[in-house]
């Protein structure tokens, strides 16, 4: 089967962790990184899943999972070691239309985590739609030498461009051409370099070429 690529917005949706070890704490970090309202049910606790409860950063239910745990829930993971309890948790959530993931049940499952590389707000998604883990992954280690720390940077000054850009001009094709010139320049090279300063002289100049050439 082939899968459906997709980035979910899970900004303060309620979500559902299933499990409390290792492998549940990787899935609440990674779900916390996406601003997911978090609900962990486990009777036992890693000690970083430990100290975000403590800090109200998610909420935990210290019990073995019951079907009620699911209500409300937008997107709910299963991570626990028992893989009957992980497949219960699928059949669950598929049966009340909950996007689910079951770390020990791919094939109930209704999305699979694909391999990432992050830079900043560049995501890089990599998936054999489960053939081959291994794969995905030597696939994401050629992409992150690719792709460094600089490709996060110039994507923290595209955004302050944009905002700018939005406000100063109102001609939404000048705004492309800049973004595409931008994507196009050396700015990322200067910036791979650690040359902060001329990549923003570069970004200013090619702005102002761009807009001059519109006039």
């Amino acid at each position: 089967m082939r899968y459906y690529p997709v980035f979910l917005d899970l900004r303060d949706r309620p979500c559902l962790v299933v499990g409390g070890g290792a492998v549940a704490a990787r899935k609440v970090l990674s779900l916390f990184d996406a601003g997911a309202d978090l609900t962990v049910v486990s009777p036992a606790l890693t000690h970083i899943l430990q100290e975000l409860s403590h800090k109200h950063k998610i909420m935990h239910r210290p019990k073995p999972y019951e079907e009620h745990d699911l209500t409300g829930m937008y997107l709910a993971v299963a991570a626990t070691d028992d893989p009957a309890v992980n497949a219960a948790v699928a059949q669950d959530a598929r049966r009340r239309g909950i996007l689910v993931n079951a770390a020990t049940a791919p094939d109930d499952s209704t999305f699979i985590v694909p391999s990432v590389v992050e830079r900043g707000d560049l995501l890089i998604a990599v998936s054999t739609c489960g053939h081959s883990p291994a794969l995905a992954r030597k696939v994401r280690e050629e992409l992150e030498r690719a792709y460094g720390p600089e490709y996060g940077v110039f994507l923290e000054k595209m955004a302050l461009l944009r905002r700018k850009l939005l406000h100063d001009v109102a001609d939404e094709v000048v705004r492309r051409k800049v973004f595409q010139a931008l994507a196009d320049s050396d700015v990322l090279y200067l910036l791979k370099g650690g040359a902060a300063h001329e990549a923003d002289l570069r970004i200013a100049e090619i702005v102002k070429a761009v807009r001059e050439q519109r006039d």
